[in-house]
């Protein structure tokens, strides 16, 4: 079974590194990433599993030992088939980009302990990989200084970069794009349709100033057309990063 862990976080980093850079390759790469998830149910458990063993936080060593152990009985029972066949899809896409390896740690404990049966010979190998999760979940999150001030992003976003090159790369960035990342990468679906609605609706706001001050008949056209076309675009998950990039470029350049 190839590690879907570090698959995961190199689309993340992929996409960030897109919406920076401002162009669509990686964008659309995370939107067919996310795509093939929501359209295949073993692909989104196996994503829902690793978010819970990687994300979740307990003040409770039993209780975060108990849910570690649930969620690899959890993805144990997936079709091995289909998770193979999902992530050499993806690996397939990501062909040319290096692959992230940041959390390779903890992802390599999970596929340890899914890829193996208790026997008195690795009882313990088991009981240190599943106390390495459960270390992890017991741990207070704490961001670094230099991430809040520069993106607030969480330190599994921050893959191929050096915290002290991270703050020269992306200071710039507005509060409109940090918001927009982050939704991006961590937003739940409401999350996303409220900010899709936003931007939309700052873009329509947008064209209107710019058709009460221009008298250039040409440009009112367009302008019209656009507006048109915003008024009857509607939320769509599977094109969501693509969409809302699209939109922040309009609002940009109106």
């Amino acid at each position: 079974m190839n590690n879907f862990g570090n698959i995961k976080d190199t689309f993340k980093s992929l996409v960030v590194e897109s919406m920076i850079r401002k162009d669509d390759k990686g964008k659309k790469l995370f939107s067919k990433f996310l795509k093939t998830i929501k359209e295949n149910k073993t692909l989104k458990d196996q994503y829902l599993i690793y978010s819970n063993l990687q994300n979740s936080k307990f003040d409770d060593p039993v209780q975060a030992r108990e849910f570690v152990k649930e969620n690899i009985s959890l993805l144990k029972n997936l079709n091995k088939n289909h998770i193979t066949k999902g992530n050499d899809f993806f690996l397939k896409h990501l062909k040319g980009n290096k692959i992230i390896k940041e959390n390779d740690s903890i992802y390599k404990d999970i596929l340890f302990l899914v890829e193996s049966e208790i026997t008195p010979s690795n009882v313990k190998k088991v009981n240190e990989s599943t106390n390495n999760i459960v270390r992890l979940m017991l741990e207070k999150e704490e961001v670094g200084e230099v991430v809040t001030e520069s993106l607030n992003l969480p330190p599994s976003v921050l893959t191929k970069l050096a915290v002290n090159k991270f703050n020269s790369r992306y200071s710039n960035i507005s509060e409109s794009e940090k918001e927009i990342i982050k939704t991006v990468l961590n937003g739940s679906n409401e999350d996303k349709e409220n900010i899709y609605k936003k931007l939309k609706r700052e873009c329509i706001d947008g064209i209107d100033s710019k058709l009460n001050e221009s008298s250039d008949l040409e440009l009112k056209d367009k302008l019209l057309k656009v507006k048109d076309k915003l008024l009857n675009s509607g939320f769509n998950l599977d094109t969501f990063s693509t969409d809302i990039s699209k939109f922040y470029d309009l609002k940009e350049s109106i």
